[in-house]
């Protein structure tokens, strides 16, 4: 045998070649015809041939008990009623994401190109370029049949550009804060601040004293 020539050669049987093979022809199967050159390597070929079937069908039970697990637990999230206490929380988490967005507003990426005139074809580019840098963050809109549903919060922003303060804060924080829950810190009465002031309405006049308090309130949050 010559010694570049392939000792294994595998090649698909085409509807033609299967007439003379009846078990191919069955629905959902697929033939192969297996050239072996080499009488060793045949003898292992025969051997390992049970096993691989058998690893084969071992791997499919597997990946069907598995996906069965995680439809069965999808749907009984679902059928599961959540506690009085959840309902109550998620409400008034509710109710306090609804208030940030109607006592302060807010934009849309489209909105803050067209008020920085903006020429870039892609009408999000602005914002998320901002946002990529941590200059800015963007919440989700509650209402899920909103085109743009990630908003960004009006009060990060002086004359629709990313106020200095801000940028600061989320470096303060890192990315491992929420969206929300820098919205809400934003809008939070802050012991760390002159009478508990909400961070918010101190940004223009004390912007130092903002940032000092999301330092110390990421401080304590990592330790």
């Amino acid at each position: 045998m010559d010694a570049l020539a392939p000792a294994l050669i595998i090649n698909k049987l085409d509807p033609k070649q299967l007439e003379h093979f009846p078990a191919g022809q069955e629905t959902g199967r697929e033939t192969y015809l297996v050239d072996v050159e080499d009488e060793s390597i045949s003898r292992v070929f025969e051997n390992i041939i049970p096993f691989l079937g058998k690893l084969l069908s071992e791997k499919t039970a597997d990946v069907r008990r598995r996906r069965l697990g995680e439809l069965v637990d999808f749907l009984a999230a679902q059928l599961v009623r959540p506690s009085e206490a959840d309902t109550q929380m998620a409400q008034r988490l509710a109710a306090r994401r609804a208030a940030v967005l109607n006592e302060f507003g807010y934009f849309t990426a489209e909105q803050l190109a067209e008020a920085n005139r903006s020429r870039a074809a892609n009408r999000g580019a602005l914002a998320d370029n901002w946002r990529k840098r941590r200059q800015v963050f963007a919440v989700q809109h509650p209402d899920k049949s909103l085109r743009e549903r990630d908003v960004y919060p009006a009060f990060q922003f002086s004359g629709h550009q990313p106020a200095k303060a801000v940028r600061e804060v989320l470096a303060a924080f890192g990315e491992w804060k929420d969206p929300w829950k820098l919205a809400l810190w934003f809008t939070s009465n802050n012991g760390w601040l002159p009478d508990s002031a909400r961070p918010v309405d101190l940004l223009d006049s004390h912007p130092e004293a903002v940032i000092e308090a999301a330092r110390r309130d990421a401080a304590g949050s990592v330790a």
